[in-house]
Protein backbone atom coordinates (compact mmCIF):
# COMPACT_ATOMS: atom_id res chain seq x y z
CA UNK A 1 0.00 0.00 0.00
CA UNK A 2 1.23 3.37 -0.77
CA UNK A 3 1.69 6.02 1.59
CA UNK A 4 -1.25 8.32 0.50
CA UNK A 5 -3.61 5.20 0.07
CA UNK A 6 -6.65 5.14 2.57
CA UNK A 7 -6.87 1.69 4.66
CA UNK A 8 -10.28 1.87 3.71
CA UNK A 9 -12.35 3.81 0.59
CA UNK A 10 -14.79 6.42 2.30
CA UNK A 11 -17.41 4.08 1.89
CA UNK A 12 -16.50 1.40 3.79
CA UNK A 13 -15.32 3.62 6.82
CA UNK A 14 -17.27 3.32 9.72
CA UNK A 15 -19.77 5.86 10.93
CA UNK A 16 -20.23 7.23 14.10
CA UNK A 17 -23.61 7.35 15.40
CA UNK A 18 -25.26 10.82 15.83
CA UNK A 19 -27.59 11.34 18.46
CA UNK A 20 -29.55 14.17 18.65
CA UNK A 21 -30.33 14.96 22.75
CA UNK A 22 -31.97 18.71 22.72
CA UNK A 23 -32.45 19.47 26.86
CA UNK A 24 -34.50 22.59 27.47
CA UNK A 25 -34.88 24.60 30.89
CA UNK A 26 -32.00 24.76 32.14
CA UNK A 27 -28.77 27.23 30.38
CA UNK A 28 -26.00 25.11 32.81
CA UNK A 29 -23.54 24.05 30.25
CA UNK A 30 -21.58 21.66 32.05
CA UNK A 31 -25.20 19.68 33.27
CA UNK A 32 -26.05 19.30 29.56
CA UNK A 33 -22.99 17.73 28.68
CA UNK A 34 -23.10 15.46 31.86
CA UNK A 35 -27.17 14.38 30.58
CA UNK A 36 -25.67 14.13 27.13
CA UNK A 37 -22.69 11.76 28.08
CA UNK A 38 -24.58 9.39 30.52
CA UNK A 39 -27.69 9.15 27.61
CA UNK A 40 -25.51 8.27 24.51
CA UNK A 41 -23.84 5.93 26.77
CA UNK A 42 -27.37 4.15 27.33
CA UNK A 43 -28.51 4.19 24.03
CA UNK A 44 -25.19 2.91 22.46
CA UNK A 45 -25.33 0.18 24.85
CA UNK A 46 -28.79 -0.56 24.08
CA UNK A 47 -27.69 -0.63 20.53
CA UNK A 48 -30.60 1.44 19.82
CA UNK A 49 -31.30 2.41 16.58
CA UNK A 50 -33.08 6.44 16.91
CA UNK A 51 -31.70 9.45 16.60
CA UNK A 52 -33.26 12.38 18.23
CA UNK A 53 -34.53 12.49 21.95
CA UNK A 54 -35.72 15.92 24.17
CA UNK A 55 -35.64 16.47 27.65
CA UNK A 56 -37.75 18.96 28.93
CA UNK A 57 -36.89 20.62 32.59
CA UNK A 58 -39.82 22.51 34.01
CA UNK A 59 -41.89 23.07 36.85
CA UNK A 60 -44.70 21.32 38.79
CA UNK A 61 -47.44 23.46 37.31
CA UNK A 62 -46.48 22.35 33.91
CA UNK A 63 -46.00 18.77 34.24
CA UNK A 64 -49.55 18.76 36.70
CA UNK A 65 -51.09 19.93 33.32
CA UNK A 66 -49.44 17.26 31.27
CA UNK A 67 -50.91 14.63 33.62
CA UNK A 68 -54.32 15.99 33.78
CA UNK A 69 -54.38 15.89 29.96
CA UNK A 70 -52.96 13.17 29.30
CA UNK A 71 -53.07 10.49 32.21
CA UNK A 72 -56.02 11.88 33.74
CA UNK A 73 -54.13 12.45 37.18
CA UNK A 74 -54.20 16.59 38.56
CA UNK A 75 -51.21 16.71 40.78
CA UNK A 76 -47.37 16.96 39.57
CA UNK A 77 -45.10 14.33 39.47
CA UNK A 78 -41.43 14.11 39.02
CA UNK A 79 -41.32 12.31 35.71
CA UNK A 80 -43.26 12.25 32.47
CA UNK A 81 -42.00 10.02 29.17
CA UNK A 82 -43.94 10.00 25.79
CA UNK A 83 -42.73 7.70 22.97
CA UNK A 84 -43.24 9.26 19.49
CA UNK A 85 -41.12 6.76 16.60
CA UNK A 86 -38.94 4.72 15.84
CA UNK A 87 -36.33 7.70 14.90
CA UNK A 88 -37.37 10.03 17.86
CA UNK A 89 -37.68 8.30 20.88
CA UNK A 90 -39.78 10.59 23.11
CA UNK A 91 -39.52 13.94 25.23
CA UNK A 92 -38.59 13.32 29.46
CA UNK A 93 -40.44 15.91 30.78
CA UNK A 94 -39.22 16.32 34.47
CA UNK A 95 -40.27 18.34 37.46
CA UNK A 96 -37.00 20.97 38.90
CA UNK A 97 -39.24 21.12 42.01
CA UNK A 98 -39.99 17.19 42.64
CA UNK A 99 -36.43 17.10 41.69
CA UNK A 100 -35.11 19.40 44.16
CA UNK A 101 -37.90 18.58 47.19
CA UNK A 102 -35.99 14.25 46.59
CA UNK A 103 -32.83 15.53 46.03
CA UNK A 104 -33.50 17.35 50.27
CA UNK A 105 -35.32 14.16 51.13
CA UNK A 106 -32.76 11.80 50.07
CA UNK A 107 -29.39 14.12 50.33
CA UNK A 108 -28.48 13.67 47.42
CA UNK A 109 -27.22 16.83 45.04
CA UNK A 110 -29.81 18.44 43.22
CA UNK A 111 -27.84 16.92 39.45
CA UNK A 112 -27.44 13.46 40.83
CA UNK A 113 -31.24 13.09 41.90
CA UNK A 114 -32.43 15.08 38.48
CA UNK A 115 -29.75 12.18 36.32
CA UNK A 116 -31.46 9.80 37.84
CA UNK A 117 -35.11 11.05 36.82
CA UNK A 118 -33.80 11.27 33.57
CA UNK A 119 -32.61 7.81 32.84
CA UNK A 120 -35.99 6.42 34.85
CA UNK A 121 -37.53 7.90 31.93
CA UNK A 122 -35.10 6.90 29.27
CA UNK A 123 -35.85 3.48 30.47
CA UNK A 124 -39.30 3.38 30.46
CA UNK A 125 -38.97 5.12 26.89
CA UNK A 126 -36.93 1.98 26.00
CA UNK A 127 -39.79 0.14 27.07
CA UNK A 128 -38.19 -1.39 31.11
CA UNK A 129 -40.19 -2.52 34.21
CA UNK A 130 -39.73 -0.17 37.41
CA UNK A 131 -38.45 -3.79 38.44
CA UNK A 132 -35.78 -3.90 35.66
CA UNK A 133 -34.64 -0.24 35.58
CA UNK A 134 -33.27 0.07 39.51
CA UNK A 135 -30.10 -1.19 38.50
CA UNK A 136 -29.98 -0.16 35.23
CA UNK A 137 -30.02 3.63 36.85
CA UNK A 138 -27.20 3.09 39.44
CA UNK A 139 -24.70 1.44 36.85
CA UNK A 140 -25.36 4.89 35.04
CA UNK A 141 -25.07 7.12 37.84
Amino acid sequence: MLPDQQLFPKSLKPTKKKFKINIFGTKNSKLKKEIKEIIIKVLKDEKSTVTELNIILCDDQFIQKLNKKFLKRNYPTDVLAFNFDNNFLGEIYVSKNQTLKQAKEDKVKYSYRLKYLILHGLFHLLSYSHSEMEKLITNYL
